[in-house]
């Protein structure tokens, strides 16, 4: 092909030599490559164009065509085909700038369609493990993996508040060794109720002051956080943490909203249970063992070296209840149950038996144990009221059962009931000791 056809021709024409040197140009590729056509003579093809794919490098022999990017501005495009000629070869290229646009617009459309398929694959498992779900702990860790695994994250962390509002890491690494505290964590998602991404510890210390540099410090180039909550009620958060450099696609918030509202409705189903729970074995007033966890423990304890029930009953509570109401009652009785845990040992069973009657039942080696035990809560009961209406004093029957007496829980319970009713005969405000 001569100069004259090349330049009539709507489409680029170049010469290069076998080492890609360029030996012409015709105008139409000159302007498209930004460049004078006699400027270019000399230079490497390279200089001016790329192959839009590292696995389609032309090979030596083949013809093509392939698709071929401005070597600058990377969004344009050209097909190019080659043809052998004595040492060198010719280069035809014809625009496909839109072309090149759509075929990537086509393979984003492709990509984003197989994330969507694989995340909702994810949601859906992730539905069903959460379900299995018997602890806080376990729905955590559940949520720790399938979060890290969604976003290919090399650590995921679950920080809960506990019912009592204390903040922890319940599952996954403290990524940021301890710099940043756990509820300041939470609250960058748990107020605004949103996910958050941060890319880079600069955006990353315009959230939460001090966390740019404990990114820094941990490598964390990235992270993704959402809060989990059901309803009104705030359980605290998870994050993903990424230590390579990372960017979020428009997907990616809503699939941390799924997991997150499942893994906070599944924590809201497993924190009803345990209120359940804790309703039908716990006194409502007092927060302490009711008589069928009493009733259900004692013959564990009996079966140790030896065994007190002391069956404590309150001097007077009928008084206070006339006097200055039930809600006086039941301050006077919760203040009691506290005395009470403060006056036994750790290992010690204390219940509310029922009205203003409580159990205390404890493995000892003597009467003088159960005795001294006795003695500290009457020491206890006879201190400055905090929050009662009136003085506290008791009357406390303890019945003993030595190892091997073959005594069942009832009939303890029984001898201890009796000499309660003989301090309470006797006056009040004393001990009574039954050898069963």
């Amino acid at each position: 092909m001569d100069e004259g056809s090349a330049e009539a021709l709507a489409v680029g024409v170049v010469r290069v030599d076998r080492s890609g040197t360029i030996a012409a140009a015709n105008r139409w590729f000159a302007e498209w490559a930004g460049a004078a056509a006699d400027d270019m003579v000399g230079r490497s093809i390279g200089e001016f164009l790329i192959h839009s794919h590292e696995d389609l490098l032309p090979a030596d022999a083949a013809q093509g065509p392939w698709m071929m990017l401005h070597a600058r501005e990377r969004d344009r495009a050209v097909l190019m085909t080659r043809q052998r000629r004595g040492t060198g070869d010719v280069l035809m290229l014809a625009e496909a700038t839109e072309r090149f646009r759509a075929m990537i617009d086509l393979r984003r459309r492709y990509a984003l369609a197989d994330r969507t398929r694989t995340r909702l694959e994810i949601v859906m498992d992730s539905s069903v493990a959460f379900s299995t779900a018997s602890t806080e702990r376990s729905l955590a860790e559940i949520l720790a993996d399938t979060t890290a695994r969604a976003y290919r994250a090399e650590e995921s962390t679950v920080l809960l508040r506990s019912p009592d509002r204390a903040s922890r890491i319940v599952a996954g690494p403290d990524v940021l060794g301890g710099r940043i505290d756990v509820d300041a964590l939470i609250g960058m998602v748990a107020a605004p109720r949103r996910v958050v991404k941060v890319v880079g510890d600069a955006e990353g210390e315009r959230l939460v002051p001090g966390l740019g540099a404990a990114m820094r410090d941990a490598d964390v180039r990235a992270f993704i956080a959402a809060p989990l909550h059901h309803e009104e009620a705030d359980f605290g958060a998870f994050i993903s943490w990424f230590h390579h450099e990372r960017t979020f696609d428009d997907e990616a918030a809503p699939l941390a909203e799924a997991l997150a509202g499942q893994a906070g409705q599944a924590l809201a189903t497993l924190r009803l249970q345990a209120r359940l729970a804790h309703a039908a074995t716990h006194d409502e007033v007092t927060g302490l063992p009711n008589r069928r966890v009493l009733e259900s423990q004692m013959d564990e304890v009996l079966g140790g070296r030896g065994c007190a029930v002391l069956f404590i009953d309150l001097d007077g509570f009928k008084r206070v209840n006339d006097l200055f109401g039930h809600q006086a009652g039941d301050r006077m009785l919760r203040d009691v149950g506290r005395r009470l845990l403060t006056a036994v040992r750790a290992s010690d069973l204390v219940a509310r038996y029922g009205g203003d009657e409580f159990v205390v039942v404890c493995e000892v080696g003597e009467p003088s144990d159960a005795v001294e035990i006795a003695e500290r809560i009457l020491d206890l009961f006879r201190a400055e009221p905090t929050g009662s209406a009136a003085p506290l004093s008791a009357s406390i029957g303890i019945a003993v059962a030595s190892s091997g007496s073959g005594l069942m829980a009832d009939q303890l319970l029984r001898h201890a009931d009796l000499a309660m009713y003989r301090a309470k005969s006797a006056g009040g405000n004393r001990i009574e000791l039954e050898q069963a």
